[in-house]
């Protein structure tokens, strides 16, 4: 399943991905250029696995997240 995790900038979305990564997960980083809805442009960490341990891992971690679209 692909998830899409909403950073507000490209720094927490390498950070995170760098931790997921770390984790176990298949993670890149995405450049939302459509805004994904009311956010604007911004960019995303595409997840694959567990959204819901991936986002515990993020907030431990300080990375700040905007919005999650589960896929």
């Amino acid at each position: 399943m692909k998830n899409i995790i909403v950073t507000g900038t490209v720094t927490y979305a390498i950070r995170g991905r760098d931790i997921l990564r770390k984790n176990g997960f298949k993670a890149t980083v995405e450049r939302n250029s459509s805004g994904l809805g009311r956010h604007g442009c911004g960019y995303g960490i595409v997840v694959i696995g567990d959204i819901d341990n991936a986002l515990e891992i993020l907030k431990m971690n300080s990375i700040k997240i905007i919005d999650v679209n589960k896929k």
